[in-house]
């Protein structure tokens, strides 16, 4: 696969925005202030986590597939490596709040720049922010901007939303699987986030889970922006709060 397909699938995983923190909860539709901690309290004490798994991304009609390996630390560090047949690196990016970093192994090609570069932003698709990644990786709920939060009717029985308002506007809708045990969090299955204008920044759908370590982690997750863009990561391997150095997220230049 050339190198310029294999970072743009690295791009369009880390885009960057801005992420923050939960408000109060409104409760129209029910205990919402109780749902909000239950949510926010799942995978809390999970910080790090490593996987290997297939990416297939689709972007302007065409799909590739590839086999990556990634760690990532909440709430915003994340390496991801594109891997070849035998397992060695072809493709490393890094990113974090401040700035992104690419490296092609096959070609030695090495790029760094603030997330605002034109060189980042040009091949960018997904308006996911590497926060949210992180988050919804661990499988954490986002942090994202909102001042209220009501609970509606979900589109079948035993589902549920929790919109996220902020002032007027939604900013955020969680699709979650209702259980019967009491202190039990909900199963998170879907993550959508809006702009101010009410257009879909990304959805995120968790089609399927597993245990790890005692924390339930997304094992085939689908994300893709308003457009018809589009990753699918199937997980076949989870490593729950691995030690990681800060030099896991550094990427120096070739000698």
């Amino acid at each position: 696969m050339h190198s310029r397909c294999i970072l743009l699938v690295l791009m369009l995983a880390l885009q960057i925005a801005c992420a923050s923190a939960p408000g109060p909860v409104d409760s129209p539709g029910g205990d919402s202030t109780e749902l909000i901690r239950l949510l926010e309290n799942s995978n809390q004490t999970l910080h790090t986590c490593k996987g290997i798994g297939r990416l297939e991304f689709t972007h302007s009609g065409s799909r590739q597939r590839l086999r990556i390996a990634w760690v990532s630390q909440v709430p915003d560090k994340i390496r991801l490596t594109v891997l070849g047949l035998d397992g060695r690196p072809l493709v490393t990016a890094v990113a974090d709040e401040i700035g992104f970093t690419l490296q092609d192994h096959t070609t030695g090609s090495y790029q760094k720049g603030a997330l605002e570069d034109y060189r980042f932003k040009a091949a960018l698709h997904l308006p996911l922010d590497v926060s949210s990644l992180t988050f919804i990786l661990a499988g954490r709920l986002p942090d994202l901007k909102y001042d209220r939060a009501v609970m509606t009717a979900g589109r079948s029985d035993g589902e549920g939303v929790l919109v996220l308002k902020k002032w007027w506007n939604q900013v955020g809708r969680i699709y979650y699987r209702e259980t019967v045990t009491a202190g039990v969090r909900p199963v998170i299955t879907r993550i959508e986030a809006f702009r101010e204008t009410g257009e879909m920044r990304y959805r995120a759908d968790i089609q399927a889970t597993r245990e790890v370590g005692n924390f339930v982690v997304p094992k085939t997750l689908t994300i893709q922006s308003g457009t018809a863009d589009r990753i699918v990561l199937d997980i076949d391997r989870y490593w729950v709060n691995e030690p990681v150095g800060p030099e896991t997220f550094k990427l120096l230049p070739p000698e």
